[in-house]
This record gives C-alpha cells, structure tokens and sequence, in this order.
C-alpha cells in the first residue's frame, strides 16, 4: 500500500513539474515576439589607409637675444659723523723708582775701556749689555774685565772673567754682551789670523 502511495504521489509530482514548464514557455513566447522589434547592432569593418603622411620636421627659430637689463639704481651714500671719542682718564702705580737710572728703569749705561792684548783689537760691532735690575735699583755701578779669543773672522770665541767689581753682579750681562761683539781681523803675511786680547766693560748709572 505504502508502495502504491508513493507511486501515485510521484506521478502527481511529475504532471505538475510538466504543466508549470509549459506554463512558462507559453507566457515568455510572446515577450520574445515583443522583443524581435528592437533594433540591433551592426558591425561595420573600415579599410586600413596604406598610404602614410609624411610630416616635415623644421627647426625653432632661434629667439631673439634678450635686450640689455637697465642700469642699477644709483646708491647714495649716507656718511655718518664719527663718534667723538673723550679721552679717558687712567690712574698710574707710583713704582717709586730712581730717578738717576738712564736708558729706562732698568737698563743703565756702559763705557768700553781700552782692549790691550798681543795686538790692539779695534772692535767694529759693540752690542750694549743689559742693566742687571737689582743693581738698577740699587743704584750700583762696576765693571768687569775681561780675556777674549778672536777667531779670525772677528767673532768672539771665548771670554773669561779675569776681574771684576762688585763680583757676581755684572760678569753675566758682560760675558753675554761681548760675545756677541765683532772686532777687526789681525792680518800676518795677508792672512786673517787669530788672536788674543782683553776688554773692560764699566757699568755707570747717569
């Protein structure tokens, strides 16, 4: 029976699947007579030109070279007065030194005595010692005596203290002085030769 049942519900389905599709063809049949009123779209295919335009290239004119740009704006200069400058006014030390120093507070004078030796050295370049600064302020004067090496150039080689008054004071800036001297060569058959001599050196404060 159950068999019988399904049968039947089957056939049933399949007559109503049949009837629903003829429906539909029968209802769109008439949208596609509508339908065959429209216009359509035709394709149309254009020859291919063969023959190609040739186009002549010319060059830019040149353009023309730019006018010449105006003169600068003449500056006119402003001269502004100078500022006037008051001179100032400046307190100096009193260093309470001695009046009687000459050559500078430190520095004093010299005076050469005579050069003796095996022959009389004439010197050409004298080079003025330095005051020593304590016997400036001291107020103490000497001098310092003194044998000397010439080499034949005139140069001073070596000196030697031999006297001097008060020692240790003025040996130092003497010695340091009169290397630096120049004395006029000793000549024996026209050549220079070397030789030997002694010079003072006074130390006086004017």
């Amino acid at each position: 029976m159950r068999r019988l049942g399904a049968i039947g519900l089957a056939v049933v389905v399949a007559v109503g699947l049949f009837w629903m599709m003829h429906a539909l063809v029968y209802l769109s049949g008439g949208d596609l007579a509508k339908r065959e009123d429209l216009g359509g779209i035709d394709f149309v295919r254009l020859k291919r030109q063969e023959t190609l335009q040739e186009r002549e290239r010319r060059k830019p004119e040149k353009p023309p070279p730019p006018k010449k740009p105006p003169p600068p704006p003449k500056l006119k200069s402003v001269q502004t007065p100078k500022p006037q400058q008051q001179p100032q006014q400046m307190n100096l030390p009193n260093l309470n030194l001695p009046t009687n120093i000459g050559g500078g507070p430190f520095l004093g004078t010299y005076s050469a005595g005579q050069t003796s030796g095996s022959s009389q050295a004439v010197p050409l370049v004298r080079i003025q010692p330095q005051y020593p600064r304590r016997a400036a302020r001291a107020g103490t004067e000497g001098y310092v005596t003194m044998s000397l090496v010439i080499n034949p150039d005139g140069t001073v080689r070596d000196a030697k203290v031999t006297d001097a008054s008060p020692r240790g004071v003025f040996e130092r800036a003497a010695i340091a002085a009169i290397l630096k001297w120049k004395f006029k060569p000793r000549i024996i058959d026209g050549q220079p030769v070397e030789q030997s001599a002694t010079q003072t050196l006074n130390f006086t404060l004017n």
